[in-house]
């Protein structure tokens, strides 16, 4: 107590607590310096290089991410031109076979008009003949009538002959 009271001790005069204390904290700062620090900073360290080589595999990460939206998106314009080519395409030939389908129509329609043409014509034909041996038997009939009983059948033969070609001289 003697010291508190003194005059001469006060805050920074050595005593020596102050000279144990000193010690006791260079003895702990070797004992944290030798052992503790050490590990503490190998911790550390790795710990470091741990969050750097995570920022490291983040950042190639990102690059790679980028990398893949930028083929991603090559792939789909890709997809895109194809898609377009294959529509315009499928258009195309569906023209070109819409136009073939109209020609074939028409080559057909103009041959089933053709045949009909000559089966009318055939037909015309066919019943002119029938009428001009109608004719040619009316004219008999009515020549018989006029000149009686009187023909016979070699002059009727003769008058039938001559009245179809006359009839066939006609305009048609």
């Amino acid at each position: 107590m003697l010291a508190a009271t003194s005059p001469a001790a006060g805050l920074l005069s050595v005593n020596g607590t102050l000279i144990a204390e000193a010690v006791a904290f260079l003895l702990m700062v070797g004992v944290l310096w030798r052992w503790v620090y050490p590990p503490v900073m190998r911790i550390a360290e790795k710990r470091d290089q741990a969050i750097e080589a995570g920022l490291q595999h983040a950042q190639e990460a990102e690059k790679r991410l980028a990398d893949v939206r930028i083929e991603v998106e090559k792939l789909l314009d890709e997809a895109r031109v194809q898609a377009r080519e294959i529509t315009d395409r499928a258009h195309r030939e569906a023209a070109a076979e819409a136009d073939d389908l109209r020609s074939k129509t028409r080559r057909e329609a103009k041959i089933l008009s053709d045949q009909a043409r000559v089966d009318i014509i055939a037909e015309q034909d066919r019943a002119l003949r029938e009428l001009r041996t109608q004719v040619g038997a009316l004219v008999v009939a009515a020549a018989a009538r006029v000149l009686g009983d009187a023909m016979d059948a070699q002059s009727q033969h003769k008058l039938i002959a001559h009245s179809l070609e006359s009839l066939e001289t006609l305009p048609k």
